[in-house]
């Protein structure tokens, strides 16, 4: 039995013997039991309806408070379950940051930076459209496509601008730009704008928690972004001339060896062209190693300018260049290194306003596989041609041929 019930009990008999008490009370003083059993009852009556009234409001009361603890359960319920469900999504979003961050530590170009944040952020947010530009002297633009999952990755040269969203054009702000249903977020480094990612949602809005970790994201990618930066900055100066800004001879070699089995593998011939300054000793010696260096530098850049795409200069050794030419044959291999020749020898090297040096070169030509059956022959082959222009009056391009040989023990390589 409830508490509420037997309390209605125990006054409910209290009030009855309060009531057999009065009855006899006013039977004594009235002498009349029809009028004393009438007052009775209506006492009795009366007491037991403020009794059921009392308890009543007193039921009144206790449901009340029963809804309002209720309601408060309820209240804290979903505000536990919000708390549960951020605390999934947060965990969901570590695990995702965590991963990002595995594979910004594995890869080392800006390309490969974009294919992680294209392949991963969007199922994750269940993006309708995903794009990332990121700026340098090539843009690298990569765009993501739902429901087609769809993804492509290219690195856009100075001719392909304007195959760049306009929304990364202009004046770009390091602030979270968010439009409807979609969303532009900047990659910050020194103060700098050095990517621009773009995210399309037509579901519903993005939340301040997701806002939180994508800021968390763009942080992270920030951080990759330098560290392939300087990657590449190092991996140039290891393979990159330090005087003439070309491939050094580390790089040249890694090279031969790379277009050798390109060229077995696909059957086409790779010629090779050794150049060397005629008498540049004598440079030296007039005018010093200084005036020698703006010479190199000069002669590389007019080789630079020359050539073609797919041809690769490098710097040999000293007053020596070596250039790699696929799919070019022996007859025009030649073509090129009397191109070559003519340039440096048509216009003197300009010094300063009043110190202008001529200067000539001499090229030895070879051809994979007709001379070579791999680098090191290639190159010893073209060294041979050269050393027969030397040889034979500087300032002229020689093929090689199978049946020469080096005579005499005299250096005319100057």
């Amino acid at each position: 039995m409830c508490a509420s019930v037997r309390i209605f009990v125990i006054i409910s008999a209290l009030w009855l013997g309060f009531c057999v008490v009065c009855f006899w009370f006013i039977l004594k003083a009235v002498q009349n039991l029809g009028l004393a059993l009438l007052s009775s009852i209506s006492l009795a009556i009366l007491g037991f309806l403020t009794a059921i009234l009392s308890l009543l409001f007193y039921r009144v009361f206790v449901t009340d408070e029963q809804q309002r603890r209720l309601e408060s359960l309820q209240t804290e319920w979903q505000t536990t379950q919000n708390a549960l469900r951020q605390l999934l999504s947060q965990r969901d979003q570590l695990g995702l940051l965590v991963q990002l961050l595995h594979r910004f530590v594995i890869v080392t170009t800006r390309k490969d930076i974009a294919l992680a944040l294209l392949s991963e952020l969007p199922p994750f947010l269940h993006l309708d459209k995903m794009e990332i530009v990121v700026f340098d002297t090539t843009t690298v633009y990569g765009v993501w496509e739902g429901p087609s999952s769809q993804m492509v990755v290219e690195e856009l040269e100075s001719k392909d601008r304007n195959r760049i969203p306009s929304w990364a054009k202009g004046q770009l702000t390091r602030n979270v730009v968010q439009l409807h249903g979609s969303l532009l977020i900047p990659i910050v480094t020194d103060e700098n704008v050095v990517a621009l990612i773009k995210l399309e949602r037509s579901s519903h809005s993005f939340t301040a928690d997701e806002l939180r970790f994508l800021e968390a994201v763009a942080n992270q990618t920030a951080l990759a972004l330098e560290k392939a930066k300087l990657i590449a900055f190092l991996e140039n100066l290891s393979i990159t001339d330090e005087l003439t800004g070309i491939a050094n001879r580390r790089h040249f070699e890694w090279r031969l060896n790379e277009e050798i089995e390109r060229a077995r593998r696909y059957q086409y011939p790779l010629s090779a062209l050794m150049l060397d300054l005629d008498h540049f000793k004598q440079v030296n010696d007039t005018y010093g190693h200084q005036v020698g260096d703006i010479v190199l530098q000069q002669i590389a850049q007019r080789l630079r300018r020359v050539l073609r795409r797919t041809d690769f200069l490098a710097r040999y050794g000293g007053e020596e260049f070596v250039v790699l030419a696929p799919q070019t044959p022996a007859d025009r291999a030649l073509i090129l290194a009397e191109r070559l020749r003519q340039i440096i020898a048509e216009s003197p090297v300009t010094v300063s306003p009043d110190l202008q040096i001529r200067i000539t070169i001499s090229i030895g030509v070879a051809v994979f596989p007709e001379h070579a059956q791999n680098g090191n022959e290639l190159v010893r082959a073209a060294d041979e041609a050269l050393y027969k222009a030397k040889q034979t009056g500087r300032n002229k391009v020689c093929l090689f041929e199978p049946e020469l040989v080096k005579g005499g023990g005299n250096n005319v390589r100057a």
